[in-house]
């Protein structure tokens, strides 16, 4: 019985952090690309000097990497999900055995 009710929860829940993995990326991209681009006019000589080239460095060092952190946060949390939901999975398998080894022994007691 719960076996089902897993399985719909489990289609749900697969459903939204599909979404959710979606929307990270294309927020994930809307954030960077931007950043990137503006990475790849400073190496294209807009820009020159120390500056920029510092400004390359901590663009493709920290600022980017650290953005792209952020939506890889968001996708652990669905990891994390998918562990609970497997966790459930077993749990009820678990379950459904001992209860059909009750069912079993009773079956035996009421037939003897």
């Amino acid at each position: 019985m719960f076996g089902g009710i897993l399985k719909i929860a489990r289609s749900i829940v697969n459903s939204v952090i599909s979404t959710i993995t979606s929307q990270v990326n294309i927020i994930q991209d809307a954030v960077t690309s931007p950043l990137k681009a503006f990475v790849q006019q400073v190496t294209g000589g807009i820009w020159k000097g120390d500056g920029s080239v510092r400004f390359v460095n901590e663009m493709t060092s920290e600022v980017i990497p650290q953005l792209a952190n952020i939506g890889s946060f968001n996708l652990n949390f669905g990891g994390a999900i998918h562990k609970a939901l497997d966790l459930m999975d077993q749990a009820d398998k678990q379950a459904t055995s001992k209860a059909n080894e009750l069912i079993d022994i009773f079956s035996k007691i009421v037939n003897l």
